[in-house]
């Protein structure tokens, strides 16, 4: 059966689920989308979250959405009972529309994707994922834009070497954010996470909520690469991965090469938030 998708006022299957060439998200990545998933009985986990950040990254660009916040949310209700998967990613969409002069945004296409959830192997939270390094400077970090011209490029090389991620490293050596994800190390029973010029990650956000309710102390300041790489421990977070353990950066090995207990029980206290 093909997944039903909304596409600017109606409900279509894959195969038709089209925007024009001539939209400047096509030819100039001008457009934000945000992404979620759903957890215990379907339910979208941290929605109203995911919306603020989806209408801040509308105000960061000078995007209009089509939608209500209330409208957003009836709509997502809907597509996950035309879909009927036991848990779903979803994906919203804005583009920046057909544009007169290949420049100036038109108006946008809005569109709602849901396709099934999956689980990633289980080996990769008990053993810790590999990942690698590389320089960007985010134009607009505060925006979750479509604009992952880096990613695309530094995800492909990263796989080559089995990385399972690319963590974007300034010029000073401060240390941002992975192309999908948020970065935290642990150091002296301390969880610490970088605060500016980084997206405002929702997961990452949860973890910190659960953190300091189990007694972690938290703090959000810069980091560089050498304290990273020094760390008593590393992992990054999303919507998608979840919570993933980081044993090696580059070819240096975080601390002994294996999954640390502060990760271990940031895993298991996201992990029953989620599923109980």
């Amino acid at each position: 059966m093909s997944n039903l998708h909304y596409l600017n006022n109606q409900w279509v299957k894959e195969a038709e689920l089209k925007i024009s060439a001539f939209d400047i998200s096509v030819g100039r990545g001008f457009g934000i989308f945000d992404f979620l998933r759903t957890y215990r009985h379907n339910q979208p986990f941290r929605l109203d979250d995911h919306l603020d950040r989806l209408f801040n990254s509308a105000r960061e660009l000078g995007i209009t959405v089509p939608k209500t916040k209330r409208e957003i949310v009836q709509l997502i209700a809907e597509g996950l009972v035309k879909n009927n998967y036991p848990e779903t990613y979803i994906k919203i969409l804005i583009t920046g529309g057909v544009s007169s002069d290949g420049v100036t945004p038109g108006q946008p296409s809005f569109i709602i994707m849901f396709t099934p959830a999956h689980e990633f192997p289980p080996e990769i939270y008990k053993k810790g994922a590999k990942i690698l390094t590389a320089p960007n400077q985010w134009v607009f970090p505060k925006a979750k834009s479509t604009n992952y011209l880096a990613a695309v490029v530094y995800l492909q090389k990263a796989a080559k070497q089995e990385a399972m991620e690319v963590l974007y490293v300034e010029k000073d050596g401060t240390v941002t954010e992975c192309t999908r994800s948020n970065i935290f190390i642990v150091n002296n029973q301390q969880l610490i996470t970088p605060k500016d010029e980084v997206l405002a990650g929702i997961t990452k956000k949860v973890v910190i909520e659960l953190a300091k309710k189990s007694g972690i102390e938290v703090e959000e300041k810069r980091i560089i690469l050498d304290e990273l790489i020094g760390a008593d421990e590393v992992f990054f977070t999303s919507s998608g991965m979840e919570v993933v353990p980081v044993v090696q950066v580059d070819d240096k090995t975080i601390k002994a090469g294996r999954v640390g207990p502060f990760t271990q029980k940031i895993i298991s206290l996201f992990q029953t938030h989620t599923r109980g």
